[in-house]
């Protein structure tokens, strides 16, 4: 199995250490162990375990330990701090007969990294949290799997995973369909049928939603692409206001913008790099080259191409970013155009 995931296998005996290669060839892993039984290929463990454990907590995505319980519990409980940054922890005993997730079971991928390693080892996998035991799908998993934003992240999550295990109704609705674990869930045909709901996911690109339903938790996907064009030294606060106004004639979130987009002759400009940090997303670029491929597709500028080269910038780089999805055409301001794509 191929992963971009960090993980670390930690192991304090000699037959954690065999189990925890077993892993490595499986999952890819850096494998962590006492100097005694340290080789090539392996990290030792070089101070005291409380310590050591401080210094990788979180630089790894996955945590997997082959020893007694106890010991990580301990070992990592002054480190600990929020489900929504927390490595996953999973636990083996040095047979590999069980997999326990312990940390992060959802957001962290606890839960679904303890399934793939009890089934590579035929073990038996340990889950505790409530929505698994009870066979249902959860918030946190649907938010996860869309790389979704939820205001007021653990409340709502803490909400409607509760009703979901207490058996109630709880539909979910689509402005597009997500392949997403919807078990447990009321799937709704029709957002003007939900008053028999005890609560509403809503997952939609939207800003505002017109209901009157006030158990209603918006889930937004990050699937968006943003376009930008704008002149030499645009002034930032220009762009970002530019960007609110669009935003909100076309009814669309902030938080589903995934990424930013320019042309190539773009990549330095200042305004737009403050504005990808601002949002705290990437700023990528469209070589000319790529454009020059496509711009018969789109709308065309004379003077955009004595400028650089090229008939057009936002369409065809929003195209070009979400893969063929262009969703909204030029939308121009005063020295600046936005254009949007989505994510297939």
């Amino acid at each position: 199995m191929n992963t971009e995931n960090r993980i670390a296998v930690i192991s304090l005996t000699s037959n954690g250490k065999n189990l925890a290669l077993k892993i490595k060839s499986y999952l890819g892993a850096d494998i962590y162990v006492l100097r005694k039984f340290w080789e090539q290929g392996l990290k030792e463990i070089n101070k005291s375990f409380k310590e050591f454990i401080g210094d990788i907590f979180y630089k790894y995505d996955y945590l997997i330990f082959i020893m007694a319980i106890g010991i990580v519990v301990r070992s990592i409980s002054k480190y600990i701090e929020d489900k929504t940054k927390d490595p996953a922890v999973i636990v083996l005993d040095e047979k590999g007969k069980n997999v326990i997730s312990l940390l992060s079971g959802h957001i962290g991928g606890a839960n679904e990294m303890t399934i793939k390693i009890s089934e590579y080892l035929n073990s038996n996998p340990v889950i505790t949290t409530a929505t698994d035991v009870n066979d249902k799908g959860s918030l946190d998993l649907i938010a996860k799997k869309i790389n979704g934003y939820i205001d007021n992240f653990k409340q709502n999550v803490k909400y409607i995973n509760s009703l979901l295990v207490e058996n109630k109704k709880v539909g979910i609705y689509m402005d597009e369909y997500f392949d997403v674990d919807t078990r447990g869930f009321v799937k709704v045909d029709s957002i003007n049928n939900v008053k028999y709901l005890d609560a509403l996911v809503y997952i939609t690109n939207k800003k505002n939603i017109d209901l009157e339903f006030n158990n209603l938790v918006k889930v937004v996907p990050k699937n968006l692409v943003l376009s930008v064009g704008c002149r030499k030294n645009t002034d930032f606060n220009l762009l970002y206001e530019s960007l609110l106004n669009f935003l909100d004639k076309n009814n669309i979130d902030i938080n589903s913008i995934s990424e930013i987009g320019s042309v190539d002759v773009k990549k330095d400009e200042k305004a737009i790099i403050d504005l990808s940090r601002k949002l705290n997303i990437p700023f990528k670029v469209v070589s000319r080259d790529e454009i020059l491929k496509i711009e018969d597709k789109f709308s065309k500028s004379e003077f955009v191409k004595k400028s650089i080269g090229v008939y057009s910038v936002v369409e065809p780089v929003a195209y070009v970013l979400s893969g063929g999805n262009l969703i909204l055409n030029k939308t121009i301001y005063k020295g600046i155009t936005f254009g949007l794509g989505r994510l297939k």
